[in-house]
């Protein structure tokens, strides 16, 4: 089904031997036919010589580890296992500040995030939204992006050595995903891999991280080549053309099929369970030696310890027997959940559809279809919801006929209010009138007093 699983190695092709790979020989056509002594004899012979497994399968048997024996259970996996098995988001990017800047100035998540969006806007990159940016230590933050177009943009620019007057590193993936992976099949042995590698990047100039794909159960001596696309337009073009020209052979070209993702924990090393989830120290990855303090640990010898079966292999290496039990029941179980429509695997970039209300929802009441009858139905019960209606219909009667003499005594006094306010202006006018007069009587008084007097002088 995927190329990991099926497959018995994969390689890089600097590193990989030219050693050929035998495929086992078919039978020839006319041994189903031909039922002769001496047919019969050379079949025989071929079945004892099947029986024993070749000389270099034999050395392999030497070296493999004393495993401890094989629990035969099946494994039980929640929904977020499962669901966690077929997601494939795309890996993330992360920003340390350097020690220069103190920590009073390091900024926050939400700060980080305001930050590299105002870096794209000057550096004219388009890039359409951050999926996530937080915290992943005291000076490290982490974030991603949700679209495989905007992850190659990232991936392939040259990032800047500080950012708003601040020093800091960037540190991108070393590896594209998977989602960016293609596969030549059935690519003929004879076809030197350095060369098969050169016509690829012929036809494809961004591709980049090449390795082989050797299978055993093969019939036909072939192999496969699996390489990583830095380029998205070219990836779709060639995903969509499907094959790729080798000299005289059109040989066909897929995507890589990766395999479910294991739920294992970072802190003991076991699968089927997560560290928040974990009681246990933090130990070392090889040799399962729990970490003092946090310490930077250095293995005492070079041995590996497997947490599952306590080979000398690492924990989660496919030749352990437990982790291989667990991966055939994690297919079985996902193939089901994927069969039944529980879980869906989801592409990087894709959009998850809105929520929409349909009518049919969130139905609304209708009073004319509501039951009214009592749970219990007795006559004491009607008579008394019927006394009670009818007296909160007489309260309703009342509190309207409260309300509107509420109203009319409102209007009566605003009306006194306004009879009153008139009054007092009137007799402010009254009074103003009467001190005018009173005022222009002085004069004519002074002067009949001053005659008198005259008068009364000149008689004297």
């Amino acid at each position: 089904m995927n190329h990991q699983s099926n497959c018995s190695e994969v390689r890089p092709l600097m590193e990989q031997q030219t050693t050929r790979v035998t495929s086992t020989p078919r039978r020839p056509a006319s041994d189903s036919f031909d039922n002769s002594d001496s047919n019969r004899q050379r079949m025989k012979k071929r079945l004892r010589i099947d029986d024993h497994p070749p000389r270099n399968e034999q050395v392999e048997q030497h070296q493999l580890p004393t495993l401890a024996p094989l629990h035969h259970h099946q494994h039980s996996f929640n929904m977020n296992v499962l669901k966690r098995a077929v997601t494939s988001n795309l890996p993330c990017f992360f920003i340390i500040f350097d020690a220069s800047v103190e920590p009073k100035n390091i900024p926050s998540s939400i700060q980080v995030a305001i930050m590299l969006k105002k870096l794209f806007v000057q550096n004219q990159i388009p890039i359409k939204e951050l999926s996530m940016c937080v915290q992943a230590g005291e000076r490290r933050s982490k974030f991603a992006v949700g679209d495989k177009a905007d992850f190659l943009t990232l991936f392939n620019w040259t990032w800047p050595e500080e950012i708003e007057d601040k020093k800091a590193e960037f540190i991108k993936p070393h590896t594209l995903p998977d989602c960016y992976a293609l596969v030549v099949r059935y690519v003929p042995l004879d076809i030197n891999q350095d060369i098969a590698r050169q016509q690829i990047l012929k036809i494809i100039p961004a591709a980049v991280g090449f390795s082989s794909i050797h299978y055993h159960h093969r019939q036909q001596s072939s192999y496969d080549i699996r390489f990583t696309v830095r380029n998205l337009e070219q990836y779709q073009t060639a995903r969509e053309l499907g094959r790729l020209s080798f000299g005289q052979h059109y040989l066909p070209l897929t995507t890589f099929l990766t395999g479910y993702r294991l739920t294992y924990c970072t802190a003991c090393r076991k699968i089927g369970h997560f560290r928040d989830k974990c009681q246990s120290p933090i130990c070392c990855r090889k040799c399962l030696v729990p970490y003092t303090n946090g310490v930077k640990h250095s293995c005492q010898n070079d041995t590996f310890n497997c947490a599952q079966c306590s080979g000398s292999h690492f924990s989660l290496d496919s030749i352990c027997p437990i982790v291989k039990k667990y991966r055939e029941d994690l297919k079985l179980a996902v193939d089901k959940a994927l069969n039944s429509g529980a879980i869906k695997r989801s592409t990087p970039g894709e959009v998850s559809r809105p929520f929409q209300q349909h009518a049919n929802d969130f139905p609304l009441l209708n009073q004319a279809k509501v039951n009214s009858q009592s749970a219990w139905a007795t006559s004491d019960n009607e008579s008394l919801h019927s006394h009670l209606k009818k007296e909160m219909s007489d309260l309703v009667v009342t509190i309207k006929a409260l309300s509107e003499t509420m109203i009319r005594t409102e209007k009566s006094f605003n009306d006194l209010n306004c009879r009153i306010e008139l009054q007092h202006k009137s007799t402010l006018l009254h009074c103003n009138s009467i001190h005018s007069k009173k005022i222009g009587t002085l004069p004519n008084l002074n002067s009949s007093a001053f005659l008198h007097r005259t008068i009364l002088s000149s008689v004297e």
